[in-house]
């Protein structure tokens, strides 16, 4: 956890800032190596990605995805496999057992799903690690912050103390903030207008920085007017 004592030892209390623009970080793409996820914890993100309803996603992630929750698809019969783990799921709708048997042998073919072979005739689809590694990049794309209508009056603060061997870790997690839409307050003090503690902390555990963030909510600030001038609140 960071080493805060006092919201007003952070500014929270004090003068804003104005607000620095951040480039993209050649860490957030190219250097960075993300923390992997455990078996269950991806089970769940592939089951909320699933369930979500937008964006809309490419038959390939919807596979990938129905692979981790239960690798009920056999590839000798993948396309009506698929289609019936597919049921109820958002994110599958519209696409057919076509569009299902071309996208997991394609995937197969780029070594991102294998066969495995139990007591049933047909081998069953298993995600190898490289086929999980892309996938946690697609839930990490695909993070996306709620913007509701009405503001609910309570702004979102998100500090850390990130230590220098996670260099890397830290200029990728300032790059995400940034492009999320949120104000950078101070150096390693970030604001959002609205609740999105879930989703900050999924992309500070995918950075593997989770335990060095810590998440606030703020229901009063003496100085607001340039929080809301920028986030365009009444």
């Amino acid at each position: 956890m960071p080493n805060f004592t006092t919201l007003k030892s952070v500014g929270i209390l004090g003068i804003m800032p104005k607000p620095k623009i951040i480039r993209r970080s050649k860490y957030a793409k190219n250097y960075f190596e993300p923390k992997k996820l455990d078996e269950k914890t991806l089970k769940v993100r592939a089951e909320e990605f699933l369930a979500s309803g937008t964006p809309a996603s490419y038959v390939t992630q919807v596979v990938l995805a129905l692979a981790i929750l239960s690798g009920a698809a056999a590839l000798g019969a993948v396309a009506p496999g698929l289609t019936v783990a597919a049921r109820g799921y958002q994110r599958s709708k519209g696409y057919s057992s076509r569009d299902f048997a071309s996208a997991t042998g394609n995937l197969k073919r780029g070594g991102y799903i294998e066969e495995i072979f139990g007591e049933s005739k047909n081998p069953r689809v298993r995600l190898t690690k490289k086929g999980e590694a892309y996938f946690q990049k697609i839930l990490f794309d695909d993070v996306e912050l709620p913007e509701p209508k009405k503001w609910g009056g309570k702004w979102t603060f998100v500090l850390f103390d990130i230590p220098v061997p996670n260099k890397k870790a830290r200029e990728a997690l300032r790059w995400r903030l940034k492009a999320l839409g949120f104000y950078q307050y101070q150096k390693s003090v970030w604001v959002y207008p609205h609740p999105c503690e879930k989703e900050i902390l999924y992309v500070a555990d995918y950075f593997g920085v989770g335990k060095f963030v810590e998440i606030l909510s703020v229901d009063h600030l003496t100085q607001d007017e340039e929080l809301k001038r920028f986030f365009t609140l009444e």
